[in-house]
């Protein structure tokens, strides 16, 4: 081996050792509050605000709401790692579904599954992004800091019916539309396949979805429903790029980060780094609108990093 070659190999290991180990640009600050909506007989609406605390300029923001029985704390391997790259990353609570209306009541998931519960959750959204927006203008610590032209929804499980039923997919036959045009893109970690409708519920679908799921991604309400269903929403999807993730062995509660609902399992580390990395790539490409994002994932090399771990496809309108 001559000297020129062996100093080419050790900088090529030293450079590619770097990135895999860089620590990421900013350090995160987390901000926890409550909204008050006056028009909803003042409904509360707990929140959990990632923000990168060196970043100059307003921020993209990424909204994330939580599954059934959750809260603002869920999925926080996922938010926090958003906002060390640079985004506003926004954990919304949902009153009437979340950890205490679920926990606190034997039969407290019936009702926090029941169609006006679910209402007031789509409502959150729209609400929370007007909240966000009045930050924006005057609030001492994120005046200016956010930018409400870049804005994704993504949600886990319950969270994703919340994402999917924002981004456009119709609500009760077509009837109703809780769409708001100010999403930009959506990502759906488990989402769900509709009780009561077919792929016509998903043709007013407009914005880029990303679809993560898994081979044991199993109903937590209905043992009978078989994982595959979870790629329902993707399939149907036809008016818009669209992406899908099934990991293979990935079950419900991967993404949520497990919290206190359930053991780490040993491919967690694996999934969420993943995730991470998808996630990322997909709000850079959509929100950001930056090219070598959307060509890792569109161009192989995000399949070659999933490896064995699962499956990676996708269709651009």
């Amino acid at each position: 081996m001559t000297l020129r070659l062996f100093v080419a190999l050790t900088l090529a290991f030293v450079l590619t050792a770097s990135s895999a180990f860089a620590a990421p640009p900013f350090t995160v600050e987390t901000i926890f509050g409550e909204w008050t909506d006056a028009a909803r007989a003042s409904r509360v609406v707990p929140y959990k605000l990632y923000v990168p605390r060196e970043a100059q300029g307003p921020r993209p923001i990424v909204i994330f709401s939580h599954g059934l029985g959750g809260n603002r704390d869920g999925a926080e391997y996922l938010l926090d790692h958003l906002a060390a790259h640079g985004y506003a990353a926004v954990a919304v609570q949902h009153p009437g579904s979340d950890t205490p209306a679920v926990f606190g009541d034997p039969d407290g998931w019936k009702q926090a599954i029941s169609p006006g519960v679910a209402v007031e959750r789509f409502r959150d959204i729209p609400f929370a992004i007007d909240a966000l927006e009045k930050m924006n203008a005057s609030d001492a610590k994120l005046r200016g800091r956010l930018d409400l032209s870049r804005i994704g929804m993504s949600g886990h499980s319950y969270g994703a019916i919340t994402t999917m039923a924002l981004a456009g997919q119709a609500i009760a036959g077509g009837r109703i539309s809780f769409a708001d045009p100010r999403l930009k893109a959506a990502i759906a970690y488990s989402p769900s396949k509709p009780q009561r409708a077919g792929t016509e519920a998903f043709t007013s679908v407009h914005v880029p979805t990303f679809h993560m799921t898994g081979t044991d991604d199993k109903n937590p309400l209905d043992a009978s429903d078989p994982p595959s269903s979870r790629q329902f929403p993707y399939r149907s999807i036809a008016n818009a790029d669209k992406f899908l993730l099934v990991f293979n062995g990935g079950d419900h509660m991967v993404f949520s980060g497990r919290d206190f609902r359930g053991q780490p399992r040993p491919n967690d580390p694996r999934f969420h780094a993943l995730i991470q990395k998808a996630s990322l790539a997909y709000w850079d490409a959509y929100l950001l609108d930056k090219a070598d994002a959307k060509s890792y994932l569109t161009g192989g090399a995000f399949a070659r990093d999933l490896a064995a771990d699962g499956t990676f496809e996708f269709r651009l309108k």
